[in-house]
């Protein structure tokens, strides 16, 4: 390939989290020449694995492969990468009025369990032909027109395991956008990538990529005729670019586009909502909780505590909690020294010990306020059906928008990441087909 041509086909590639790398692969295994602009000084994005605070890694981002039929075993098994079924999801607890309530206690919690009694009440509403509203608004409905007698404790529960879905709270979830999650084909189960899942990000990173960290966008000045990027005060210029900013960045409109964004895809990015997470990881003097416990949900604050040594066979003491929704972002208003106190009281109250003397390191990782980030994975506010597959959709062939938040039916995914990657890399492809162009 000359250097004319190879101009005409560059694609840049905006974000080396999982999106961004899995388009930049697609590309390149076409022999399509790709530039990736990262701000951070690693690959990854909101996958973060800890190698310093344990024999094991420790997950501060994205921690499960949800699903035994996903995209991302492909990776696993093309990288030769270790992986285990998550053994906390077979023993999981409930803290409730300072004591551990089994998840599998069908005498106190509705048949089927608390999960499955949000997701019939979203699919009830929806098959009623209801207008929109809040998925608090819906449960409340659901209870009423099966006649339960739910009481307070259930409520606190459903609000933490939306705070922990979704990373928001039940008031904020619209039930149509919410239904559109269908997360079809993937399969049952969690499992931990045992090498970490930043391994399967770096892995994403081909010999000869041109990737450029510590090289935060700053403009993008796109026409029918390509794309010209300013990052770290360089100018990069190609066919076309594939952007996979963070919800909460593009809001931010801390990467300036020249013309503006058409107004259907603003409306898809306001319309759209970046969730809050804000997680912790702690090492404790001792130990501190019964051997047959695996996560520990609570509702004060509304969150949930796991043992990540536990599929390594370790008993070392270190532990994360992920705090989501209203809660993550009063957490992160209180400082890091007083959100530390309050997650450590919190399990306090569910183990009935007084831990506050205990904690002996702590790490804390704020993805509402981190500035690359600017929020956890999305979710959509009643009213916003539809928003994430316009948020998918190209813009004169030129722009092509990938990451999570445009993933119609696997949201707040890795392999919904990755998918659409995949997806934004192979509409290139077709533009530079149907403009003559071959690919290898």
């Amino acid at each position: 390939m000359d250097e004319d041509d190879e101009a005409e086909r560059r694609v840049l590639v905006i974000g080396a989290g999982a999106a961004g790398l899995a388009a930049a692969r697609r590309l390149r295994e076409h022999g399509i020449p790709v530039t990736v602009l990262e701000a951070r000084d690693r690959v990854g994005g909101r996958i973060l694995t800890a190698y310093d605070l344990a024999p094991f890694p420790v997950e501060l981002g994205a921690e499960f492969i949800h699903g035994d039929r996903v995209i991302t075993w492909e990776l696993v098994r093309r990288f030769g990468l270790r992986v285990f079924e998550d053994p906390s999801q077979y023993r999981r607890f409930f803290a409730l009025d300072s004591r551990l309530l089994s998840a599998n206690a069908p005498e106190e919690l509705p048949a089927g369990g608390l999960w499955a009694a949000l997701v019939a009440a979203e699919e009830e509403w929806v098959a009623a032909r209801r207008p929109d509203t809040t998925l608090a608004e819906a449960l409340r409905w659901w209870v009423e027109r099966h006649g339960l007698a739910a009481d307070e404790r259930w409520w606190r529960l459903w609000q933490t395991l939306a705070a922990i879905g979704w990373s928001a709270d039940l008031e904020e979830l619209g039930v149509y956008g919410t239904d559109e999650e269908t997360y079809e084909g993937d399969g049952e189960r969690n499992f931990r990538v045992a090498d970490g899942y930043s391994r399967v990000v770096e892995r994403l990173v081909d010999q000869g990529l041109d990737l450029r960290l510590g090289h935060p966008v700053e403009r993008i000045h796109w026409s029918k005729w390509g794309v010209v990027a300013v990052a770290a005060g360089e100018t990069f210029e190609a066919a076309c670019a594939v952007v996979t900013l963070p919800l909460g960045v593009l809001q931010a409109g801390t990467v300036e586009f020249d013309p503006p964004l058409p107004a259907s895809l603003r409306q898809a990015i306001d319309g759209l909502r970046p969730g809050r997470a804000f997680r912790v990881a702690l090492r404790f003097r001792g130990e501190i909780w019964p051997e047959e416990v695996g996560c520990i949900f609570t509702a004060e604050p509304r969150g949930v505590w796991e043992r990540p040594g536990l599929g390594y066979g370790s008993r070392l003491p270190l532990f994360t909690v992920l705090v989501g929704g209203g809660d993550a972002e009063r957490l992160s208003s209180l400082g890091a020294d007083r959100a530390i106190r309050e997650v450590v009281a919190g399990l306090s109250a569910a183990l009935g010990r007084d831990l506050s003397g205990e904690v002996v390191e702590a790490r804390v990782i704020d993805w509402t306020h981190d500035p690359l980030a600017r929020g956890a994975y999305s979710f959509t506010p009643v009213g916003s059906a539809g928003l994430r597959a316009r948020l998918s959709e190209p813009v004169c062939d030129v722009l092509f928008f990938a990451g999570e938040a445009t993933s119609t039916i696997r949201p707040g995914t890795v392999h919904g990441a990755l998918e659409s990657g995949y997806r934004a890399a192979d509409a290139v492809l077709q533009r530079f087909v149907a403009a003559g162009s071959s690919l290898t």
